[in-house]
């Protein structure tokens, strides 16, 4: 999702603020292993730090701004003193939102996504904060005073929401334009520590390093040392050695399993690094920090193949801890949402033969791990393979929209998590799907068989898929369906034509006679059409296709639902000479009411709940000539919104039906 789309969606949510505030971080301390509770801008100020969310690190000198989404794992290691900047918040869009706008929030939704830079103008965004954490703190202070009435109380309560609220806009609004004027590239020192987060248990050098990144080794190695002050190798045994403590700290796992896991096959050398690290053997270790920490505690997602955090100290500040504790960010609450990746972490381990202990490649074996070849843009590709159905099942290569990968050549057991439309068009009776295309009027009667497992993981597991479909395109969420079975992934409007999606799925489905036969009889059919419509309208009549709601109105092009795609690519009408092409480029495009007069065509297809009769008593509406005369075909969101193969063999029909018959008036 492009930067103007993301500000399209922050035009449509509706934001509540849950908590401002800031902590102060002294030489020595560290934020571990936060769990974001919600969305969150971060933003450090005066001082260096390493600021680490999951597997992506961003290097803070005197002024940072990070977004992170919910759920992510949060490090903050600061080089000096530091200030650290936390405003957590939930964005959400209205039921009445457009689908369109819905779709994107649930295919690339950009309130979970995680970016950062160094800002242009940090002052400014530093007082922001500091009006609204005086704000926030002065509205605690004054319901903690207020002991009169619950009623007075919420006047407080209320007030306080609603400057947060104002004083957060402001924020974000502040924040998005320095996103859109002055993000950059991730500096070589950030772009190698990620790497090396995703790799470091496997065999890392410099030339590697270097040649990942298309530099030499030699300039690889001084940038990195100015910023860091390490080499990337010293950089690569500080990770191994975090994630050892863990290992050691919060698992039962000998100490060889435990050196092979974090990259070393020997023993010895494994026994020497850690002492050098931290002081004492790894035995002691154990010893002293095996029972510190309770079970309930234990933060279940460390056990990844990326770095669980930055090559820190083990000593925490008590008073941070415990503030980011009251929160959520760790206890039985934490440990419950991660449960499912635990449990499809297991998956993944049961699928390779728990590979890692035997394979991972140390510092003195030649040996290289699975996960060395893995970048940010391949882990879904290597997850597919490590989701594989069982050996004697034939596979081949699909191209998605998330890099190549391999699915059965005869898939039995489809999930249709989206075109679910397309797949029954191509006779294959899917096993689940998710609720929303099942609510498609133009389905119904035809799933038999089918459950709803709506966005569950969990439910689709058990059902036990050997292939699943799906429009998200976040690699994060792919990589989650990929450890249940093979991912197709496609986004809605991936394709230029129905006949290019049903050709496509065809292939995916080994369906490409039946693909080929339906795209043969839906061109007869529409070249039929086509040609009746172009005779009823007269020289020069044109349409327009637009959805209302809330008092907005949108117009849409030929790539869109809502009639778009059939009006003008399928039956060949023409929209009123005065729409911009840019306005027709994308799927919609927001109009101002004054402008419907100029952009409505002598036909108007509308998406819209309300009847003829209110549209023509509506002081705006009501003046135009298409809704004056009739001549305008009206339809909900749910039968105009769908657009696969099924629902527009119907649309077509009725489109074309009320078009020849309104030309006739």
């Amino acid at each position: 999702m492009n930067i103007s789309e993301q500000i399209l969606l922050w035009n449509q949510v509706i934001v509540r603020v849950l908590d401002v505030r800031v902590i102060g971080i002294g030489r020595g301390d560290e934020i571990r292993d936060y769990i974001t509770p919600a969305s969150t801008f971060i933003f450090a100020a005066n001082g260096y730090a390493e600021l680490w969310a999951d597997g992506d690190v961003w290097l803070s000198e005197r002024f940072h701004l990070l977004h992170i989404g919910k759920g992510k794992r949060v490090n903050v290691r600061a080089v000096g003193s530091l200030d650290v900047y936390m405003v957590s918040y939930n964005a959400s869009l209205p039921a009445s939102a457009l689908r369109e706008f819905h779709m994107m929030m649930q295919t690339d939704n950009p309130f979970m996504e995680s970016w950062g830079l160094s800002p242009s103008e940090p002052l400014v965004l530093l007082e922001m904060l500091e009006t609204m954490l005086d704000g926030w703190q002065k509205a605690d202070d004054g319901i903690n005073g207020q002991l009169d009435t619950k009623i007075n109380i919420g006047k407080v309560d209320g007030l306080r929401r609603l400057k947060a609220k104002g004083d957060f806009i402001h924020f974000a609004h502040a924040a998005l334009r320095e996103r859109t004027e002055h993000a950059g590239m991730p500096s070589l020192a950030e772009q190698a520590i990620r790497y090396m987060a995703r790799n470091y248990r496997g065999l890392i050098s410099v030339e590697r390093l270097a040649q990942q990144m298309n530099y030499t080794p030699q300039y690889v190695s001084r940038k990195f040392k100015e910023q860091m002050g390490c080499s990337p190798l010293d950089y690569v045994i500080r990770l191994r050695m975090d994630l050892a403590r863990k290992m050691l700290r919060d698992t039962a796992a000998t100490l060889q399993e435990v050196a092979a896991y974090v990259g070393y096959q020997d023993n010895i050398y494994f026994n020497r690094m850690f002492k050098k690290q931290t002081g004492i053997t790894p035995g002691q270790y154990r010893k002293k920090y095996r029972n510190a920490v309770s079970k309930d505690t234990t933060n279940w997602s460390d056990l990844s193949d990326v770095a669980a955090h930055p090559a820190m100290y083990d000593v925490i500040s008590n008073d941070n801890h415990y503030l980011l504790e009251m929160d959520g960010g760790n206890g039985m609450a934490s440990r419950k949402r991660n449960l499912l990746a635990t449990a499809l972490l297991c998956l993944t381990m049961a699928a390779t033969g728990c590979g890692t202990a035997s394979e991972g490649a140390g510092g003195n074996s030649g040996a290289t791990s699975k996960t060395e070849n893995r970048t940010a843009n391949s882990a879904s590709n290597s997850n597919q393979s490590e989701a594989e159905a069982p050996a004697n099942v034939e596979k081949r290569t699909i191209t998605t929209s998330v890099g190549d990968v391999e699915v059965p050549v005869h898939p039995q057991r489809v999930a249709a998590q989206a075109y679910l439309g397309t797949v029954l068009a191509l006779g294959v009776q899917p096993v689940a799907a998710e609720t929303f295309l099942m609510n498609s009027p133009y389905v119904k009667g035809k799933l038999d068989g089918v459950t709803d497992v709506g966005d569950s993981l969990e439910a689709l597991l058990e059902m036990e898929p050997d292939l699943i479909i799906t429009q998200i395109n976040e690699i994060e969420k792919v990589d989650k369906y990929s450890l249940i079975a093979p991912t197709v992934a496609m986004p809605y409007n991936s394709f230029t034509s129905i006949q290019e999606e049903m050709r496509y799925f065809g292939d995916v489905l080994d369906k490409k006679d039946v693909a080929e036969q339906w795209v043969a009889d839906f061109e007869s059919k529409i070249g039929n059409l086509h040609e009746k419509v172009q005779s009823a309208l007269g020289k020069g009549e044109t349409v327009s296709v637009m959805q209302e709601y809330d008092g907005l109105a949108f117009i849409f092009g030929p790539k869109s639902g809502r009639g778009g795609r059939i009006m003008y690519e399928m039956l060949g009408t023409k929209p009123p000479s005065a729409v911009p092409d840019y306005m027709l480029t994308e799927s919609y495009y927001e109009l101002s009411l004054e402008l419907l007069p100029k952009y409505t065509g002598d036909y108007l297809i509308l998406t819209t709940e309300s009847s003829l009769e209110q549209l023509q008593a509506d002081p705006i509406w009501g003046k135009l000539p298409a809704i004056q005369n009739g001549k305008a075909y009206l339809w909900n969101e749910n039968q105009s919104w769908f657009r696969d193969p099924i629902a527009v063999e119907e649309q077509i029909n009725s489109l074309a039906d009320w078009i020849i018959e309104a030309a006739r008036k």
